[in-house]
């Protein structure tokens, strides 16, 4: 049985980095992330979990949508990967 198509699962942390950095806004959704990398929600909220605890990305609730923002660490972390 062929894969089911649909977004890659497989997404790497500075992929993610880097589609926060190159967003239009300073801050974006978990959904809005998942969209620029082409991965499942589910997975890049796992990331971006790990990535806050890291200290790579800050998070806040507003409202009933967490967003993120790349930390002043993030930033040096991913302009070096670049």
């Amino acid at each position: 049985m062929p894969p089911k198509p649909g977004p890659d699962r497989e997404v790497t942390d500075e992929q993610i980095l880097t589609a926060i950095r190159n967003a239009y806004s300073p801050a974006v959704g978990t959904s809005d992330v998942a969209e620029r990398v082409g991965a499942q929600r589910q997975t890049v909220d796992k990331h971006l979990r790990e990535l806050a605890e890291e200290g790579l990305v800050e998070t806040r609730m507003i409202g009933r949508v967490r967003v993120w923002w790349l930390s002043d660490d993030g930033r040096r972390y991913i302009d070096d990967y670049a």
